[in-house]
């Protein structure tokens, strides 16, 4: 998923280092204490959704409002093991082609009606429709008879079956290790169908899931109210309501933090600044992980980053440390691919580290000893990504390379980088999707996979024994076996530095003291469901 979500981040930066070592710790658990049922959930937020339709929600915002309307087939316990949500079983056949899931009795959605085996169907082929334009559809292509209805050639699913009311049969092509991550993803919640098609007005404005809430009302750009669903019937959802906030000025947001009037909210830099010199304040401040990665690409069919040795100067070139404290702290240096918080270690990939003499002699080895002219495209609308890439320009000034920055529209950016032989330089991100390694090596620098437009491989990085690597892992039903192939691929890039990895991001957070739960996910960032209130 590329990063879009998080750029209120970057006004931190202009308040330099601000935080700290203070956000280096989530708000502590209360772990001896027991969740208390009541009470409404006040929430912040400087800016509207996109959607909570789970066919197009799918930014970080957004995920952890979703999963309070509605609810799927599996999700994930505290960390990133794989646990039965709405399905009360689950058999995987030997050839681990076909899924059969029997549904819990009694799961109702918000209008009362139960769900059925059919309901997911219906879901599915929604997500699946190509004329619903739902981001969520390649995911499921890997279902038998999905990629003919996906063009429009059948009217049905044939992978996707309902023996009876409360028994879901989904048939792959093909076996495939990361299918149940994608039956946990928000694409692959239910809805009911009479909802979604009722004459009227659209169904994201009038959600109806199976999840521990439904929505009460709301008004564009002012506020969401969210209620109890009379029929939910798990034991979480432990607040009566929520109340969402859209665009208060963050510093009266944080006013009405302190005067008890909202709970949660994300952190500006005057707030995080006055946070963290107040010391009664300071325990308020919460660093979320994200499972994302932050880099530079080269592109390696343009000259000069064609050369190893050029790409290989960059990422020595590069002062990593220097670039967390502009961030406010918020961050972790990356060293790799793969975020550490997925989790993955990798201890033999190769580590550049702050070294601009080898990078002088790596560029004079590949015919550069004075340098060359660069441009660097960067997203106008990401003052973090300005300051990065600033930075580094810097940085890339002490080898003799000349950088001029280019800052574009976002659109602009995607289209450009995503297209062949366009753009040599940039700065991007990645956030996970699921928390396997396949959902970075294959999604952005699988050269198989290299096509004209369109491509997330910005770098457009082929190289035969990495894609030899990543196509064994793919077809891999072994966790082992897959982590060394996958740890295999990861050193072959770092050694031919298509990337320089920069950062993992985190999300500062306030949070007032009465406010529990407030744990961190490592999928979901956080879950709402989970939260409450110490009265």
């Amino acid at each position: 998923m590329r990063k879009l979500v998080f750029a209120w981040v970057a006004a931190l930066v202009v308040y330099g280092h601000v935080i700290g070592n203070y956000l280096m710790a989530e708000t502590p658990r209360q772990d001896h204490e027991f969740p208390l049922r009541g009470g409404t959930l006040r929430l912040s937020f400087p800016t509207e959704f996109r959607s909570l339709d789970p066919a197009f929600g799918f930014d970080g915002s957004a995920v952890p409002l979703i999963k309070l309307l509605f609810r799927g087939l599996l999700d994930y316990d505290d960390g990133t093991n794989l646990v039965l949500d709405q399905a009360a079983e689950e058999i995987i056949s030997a050839d681990q082609t076909t899924y059969t899931y029997r549904l819990r009795s009694g799961i109702r959605f918000s209008n009362g009606r139960e769900v059925q085996a059919a309901d997911y169907i219906y879901s599915f082929e929604r997500i699946l429709n190509p004329t619903n334009g739902s981001v969520g559809q390649t995911y499921f292509l890997d279902i038998e008879g999905a990629e003919a209805f996906a063009a429009g050639k059948t009217n049905h699913v044939t992978g996707l079956s309902a023996p009876d009311s409360r028994t879901l049969v989904i048939r792959l092509r093909e076996p495939r290790f990361t299918f149940r991550y994608i039956l946990a993803m928000c694409f692959a919640v239910v809805v009911p169908r009479e909802e979604v098609e009722r004459p009227g007005a659209e169904f994201g404005t009038r959600l109806v899931g199976s999840g521990p809430y439904r929505v009460r009302d709301w008004q564009r750009d002012v506020r969401w109210r969210m209620e109890r669903n009379p029929y939910y019937s798990l034991p979480d959802g432990y607040v009566d309501g929520l109340e969402i906030m859209i665009g208060p000025d963050p510093g009266v947001a944080a006013m009405m933090l302190v005067r008890g009037e909202i709970d949660r909210m994300q952190a500006g830099p005057a707030e995080a600044s006055r946070f963290r010199k107040d010391p009664a304040l300071r325990s308020w401040i919460q660093a979320v992980d994200t499972a994302n990665t932050d880099y530079f690409f080269m592109n390696t069919e343009m000259p000069p980053f064609d050369r190893r040795e050029v790409r290989q100067a960059f990422n020595y070139a590069v002062d990593k440390g220097r670039i967390i404290q502009l961030t406010g702290g918020f961050g972790m240096v990356a060293n790799g691919i793969v975020p550490v918080s997925m989790p993955w270690q990798n201890p033999a990939a190769t580590h550049y580290s702050h070294d601009p003499n080898t990078a002088r002699h790596l560029l004079a080895q590949a015919g550069f000893p004075n340098g060359f002219k660069t441009d660097l495209w960067c997203i106008l609308s990401r003052p973090i990504d300005i300051r990065i890439a600033s930075a580094v320009q810097q940085d890339l000034a002490a080898i003799g390379v000349d950088v001029r920055l280019k800052p574009v529209s976002y659109p602009s950016f995607q289209v450009a980088v995503q297209s062949r032989k366009r753009v040599a330089f940039g700065f991007w991100g990645w956030m996970q999707d699921y928390p396997d390694a396949s959902n970075f090596l294959d999604a952005l620098l699988r050269g198989d996979r290299i096509r004209d437009s369109g491509c997330n491989n910005s770098a457009f990085y082929a190289n035969t024994e990495v894609d030899r690597f990543l196509a064994l892992a793919e077809k891999s039903l072994s966790a082992t076996a897959r982590v060394d192939l996958y740890q295999r691929a990861e050193i072959q890039i770092m050694a031919d530095a298509p990337w320089i990895p920069i950062l993992h991001e985190q999300i500062p957070m306030l949070n007032h003291p009465r406010l529990r739960g407030a744990k961190a996910h490592p999928v979901w960032l956080w879950r709402y469901e989970k939260m409450w209130l110490k009265q």
